[in-house]
C-alpha cells in the first residue's frame, strides 16, 4: 500500500527531481559558506602579517635615531603652523587697514617693471648722453623718453598693474600713479613722493604687528636648522642599515641558488656570495652619537623657540580691523598653551630616547589601534594609526542614524498603522525607490548641490560660529546622504516588525477604549521593539560599510576631530575606513607594509560589521522570547 504514496517521476543519475532541487540550493549554501570562509582566511592572512613587519620597522625607527628626530620634526611643524597663521593674519590686517597704500606700492612696482623692461634702450641712451654732457643729445634723449612714458601710460591696462583691484575705488591714486610715471627719471630712479608716503604710512601703522610677526618667524630658526642637520644623519643611518639587510638577503639567495647548480655555475655563485662582506651587527651605537650629543642643543633651540613664540604672540595688537585676522589671532592664542604643553612633553620623550631600548611587539599593536596619524608616501616615515579613520566612520554613522532613525521609524509606523490605502501605495514605493539610486549619483549630488547649499545656509547670522561650514565636503554632508541611503533599509525592516505584531493585540487595545495613537505607542511599538532595534542596527551596518559617498563627500582629511569645537566637529572634513581602502589600495604594491595595513583596516571593518549583525540577531532572539 505504501508504494502508492511514493514520489513518482523520472530519475537522473539515480536522483529524483526533489533531490536535485534540494541539492542545488544546498550546494549554493555550501558554496557561500566556503567563499565566506576563504574571504575571512585571506583577509586575516594578509592583515595579521602587518604586525611582524611593522614591529621590525619600529625597531629600526628607534635604533637609527629617526624616533628622536621625529620629535624635532613634530615640534618644528607645529611651530611653523603658528608662523603661517601669523603671516595670514598680518596680511589680512594689512589689506583691511592699508589696502589703498598697498595698492599704490604694488601698482608702482608693477608699472615700474614695465617701464624698465620696455624703455631699457631709451634709458641707456639718456644715461650715456648725460655722461657725455652733450646738451643736444640730452634734450633729444629726454624728449624720446618722455614720449615713451606718455605712450605707455596712455595704453597701460589698469587690471594688469593693479591686479588685485586695491585701487578700484581710488581713481585719484591711480591718476597720481600715472602722473608720477610720466615724470619718472630712469637715471635718478627716485621713488615718487606719494608712493614713499604710502609706504611710510603702512609701515608705521603695521609696526607693532610687524615686530610680532618677525619675532615669531625668527624664534624657531635654531630648531629648524638642527632638524635639517639631524634628518640628514638619521636618513643616512637608515639607508646604510637597509643596505646591510639587502646584502644579507642577497648572500643567502646566492648560497641557496648555488645548491641547485652544478659545475662552474655553482663555483661562481659561491665566489660571488663570499665577496659580500656582512657585519655581525650594524653599529647603531656609534652612528647615533651625533644625536646624543645634540640633545643639549635641542633643549636650547626649543627654549628659544618657545620664548620667542610667547613674546611674539604677546606683541600682536589686540584691536584689529580685519575679521579674518581677528579669527586667526584668536586661534593662535587658544592654541599657544596646548602647543607649548605638547612641546614640553615631546622634549621630555626625546631626552629619554635611547637607541638600544627594547621595542615590544605590543608597541606595534598599540601604535596601530591607538595611533592618531595615518601618513603614507612620506619623505620621512610612514605612520599607520587607525584612530582618525575609526572616529571618522563613527562620526558619520552617528550623524546618519540621528536623521535616519526617527524618519524611518516614524514613516514605518504611519504607513503601517495610520495611513490610508492610497497613502500607503504612494509613500512605501517612494521610500523603497531610494535604494535604486546609485551611490555615485548621490555623491555627485552631495558635491555639486547639497554641499554648496549647506555651506551657504551656514553663513547666516543666526547660525552659531561652531556650525559655520568652511568646506562643503565634510562629515555632516556625508552623514545626511548616508541617512538618505539608510532610510529604505530601516523603514522596510521596521514595517516587517510591525506586521509581525499579532492583530489581536491592536483589536484588544481598541476594544478597551484606547485611541489609535495610544494603541500604536503603547501596544504595537513596544511589542515590535526587538525588530525595530534590529532594523536600526542593520541600518548602522549599511551606513558604516558605505564607500563611494564618503569617498566623494566627506572631505578625505585624515586628522583627529577638533574636540574643542563641540558639536562643530560635524562640520569638519574627515576620512573613513572604507574610504581609505578604496582610495589607497589601487596605488600600493602587493605585499608592502602599506598593503597589509589596508587589509588590517578591512579586517577591523569586517569585525565591526559582523559584531553589529550578531548583536542584531541576539536582540531579535532575546526580545522575541521575552
Amino acid at each position: 500500500m505504501a508504494k502508492h504514496f511514493q514520489r513518482q517521476g523520472k530519475r537522473i543519475l539515480g536522483l529524483d527531481k526533489q533531490s536535485w532541487i534540494k541539492g542545488f540550493f544546498g550546494g549554493n549554501a555550501g558554496i557561500s559558506i566556503v567563499v565566506l570562509f576563504l574571504i575571512c582566511f585571506f583577509l586575516m592572512l594578509e592583515a595579521l602579517r602587518f604586525f611582524p613587519a611593522h614591529h621590525e620597522g619600529l625597531k629600526v625607527y628607534r635604533q637609527s635615531g629617526q624616533e628622536y628626530v621625529g620629535h624635532l620634526i613634530n615640534q618644528a611643524e607645529g611651530y611653523q603652523e603658528f608662523v603661517s597663521f601669523t603671516n595670514q593674519a598680518y596680511f589680512a590686517e594689512y589689506d583691511a587697514r592699508f589696502s589703498k597704500e598697498r595698492g599704490i606700492k604694488d601698482s608702482w612696482d608693477a608699472l615700474l617693471g614695465e617701464i624698465e623692461d620696455e624703455g631699457e634702450d631709451l634709458a641707456e641712451a639718456l644715461e650715456d648722453a648725460r655722461d657725455e654732457e652733450d646738451e643736444a643729445a640730452i634734450a633729444k634723449a629726454e624728449a624720446d623718453y618722455s614720449a615713451f612714458l606718455e605712450e605707455l601710460t596712455s595704453e597701460v591696462e589698469r587690471e594688469s598693474i593693479d591686479s588685485f583691484g586695491r585701487l578700484a575705488k581710488h581713481d585719484d591714486a591711480w591718476e597720481q600713479l600715472l602722473e608720477a610715471a610720466r615724470t619718472y627719471d630712469p637715471v635718478e630712479e627716485d621713488t615718487p613722493e606719494f608712493v614713499s608716503q604710502a609706504v611710510k604710512v603702512q609701515k608705521e601703522g603695521m609696526s607693532d604687528f610687524t615686530k610680532a610677526k618677525d619675532e615669531i618667524s625668527s624664534a624657531g630658526t635654531s630648531l629648524k636648522d638642527l632638524r635639517s642637520k639631524l634628518v640628514g644623519i638619521t636618513a643616512e643611518i637608515a639607508k646604510d642599515a637597509e643596505a646591510d639587510k639587502s646584502a644579507v638577503a642577497r648572500k643567502e639567495a646566492l648560497l641557496e641558488g648555488a645548491d641547485t647548480m652544478e659545475g662552474e655555475a655553482r663555483v661562481a655563485a659561491i665566489e660571488e656570495a663570499e665577496k659580500i662582506v656582512i657585519r655581525d651587527e650594524f653599529p647603531y651605537g656609534e652612528r647615533v652619537k651625533p644625536l646624543e650629543e645634540a640633545k643639549g642643543a635641542h633643549q636650547k633651540a626649543v627654549a628659544k623657540m618657545s620664548a620667542g613664540l610667547v613674546a611674539g604672540i604677546e606683541k600682536i595688537p589686540d584691536q584689529l580691523s580685519s575679521e579674518k585676522a581677528a579669527e586667526l589671532v584668536t586661534k593662535i592664542k587658544k592654541g599657544e598653551k596646548r602647543f607649548l604643553e605638547n612641546v614640553d612633553r615631546s622634549l621630555g620623550q626625546a631626552s629619554e630616547w635611547k637607541y638600544d631600548q627594547e621595542v615590544g611587539f605590543w608597541n606595534s599593536v598599540a601604535k596601530f589601534f591607538f595611533g592618531r596619524d595615518w601618513i603614507t608616501n612620506s619623505s620621512w616615515t610612514d605612520v599607520y594609526g587607525l584612530q582618525p579613520l575609526l572616529l571618522g566612520s563613527v562620526l558619520i554613522s552617528c550623524i546618519a542614524l540621528f536623521f535616519a532613525v526617527p524618519l524611518s521609524i516614524g514613516a514605518a509606523i504611519y504607513v503601517n498603522r495610520l495611513a490610508t490605502l492610497k497613502e500607503q501605495n504612494l509613500i512605501k514605493p517612494s521610500i523603497e525607490m531610494i535604494q535604486a539610486i546609485p551611490s555615485i549619483v548621490l555623491g555627485f549630488f552631495g558635491i555639486m548641490i547639497l554641499g554648496q547649499q549647506l555651506q551657504d545656509w551656514s553663513q547666516a547670522a543666526w547660525v552659531p560660529e561652531m556650525f559655520r561650514i568652511n568646506d562643503r565636503l565634510n562629515a555632516f554632508n556625508a552623514g545626511l546622504l548616508l541617512a538618505l541611503m539608510a532610510v529604505p533599509t530601516i523603514f522596510t525592516l521596521c514595517e516587517d516588525a510591525l506586521n509581525n505584531v499579532p492583530r489581536a493585540y491592536s483589536e484588544a487595545s481598541l476594544a478597551l477604549g484606547a485611541s489609535k495613537l495610544q494603541t500604536v505607542t503603547r501596544v504595537i511599538v513596544p511589542t515590535a521593539i526587538s525588530g525595530i532595534l534590529a532594523a536600526v542596527l542593520l541600518g548602522l551596518g549599511r551606513v558604516i560599510g558605505e564607500t563611494m559617498v564618503v569617498l566623494l563627500v566627506a572631505g578625505n582629511r585624515i586628522s583627529m576631530p577638533d574636540w574643542g569645537q563641540g558639536l562643530g566637529i560635524m562640520m569638519q572634513p574627515t576620512h573613513t575606513m572604507t574610504g581609505i581602502i578604496a582610495q589607497e589600495m589601487p596605488e600600493v604594491g602587493e605585499g608592502t607594509l602599506h598593503y597589509r595595513a589596508l587589509f588590517l583596516v578591512g579586517l577591523v571593518l569586517f569585525t565591526i560589521s559582523l559584531a553589529i549583525n550578531i548583536t542584531a540577531q541576539r536582540i531579535i532572539k532575546r526580545l522575541g522570547n521575552a
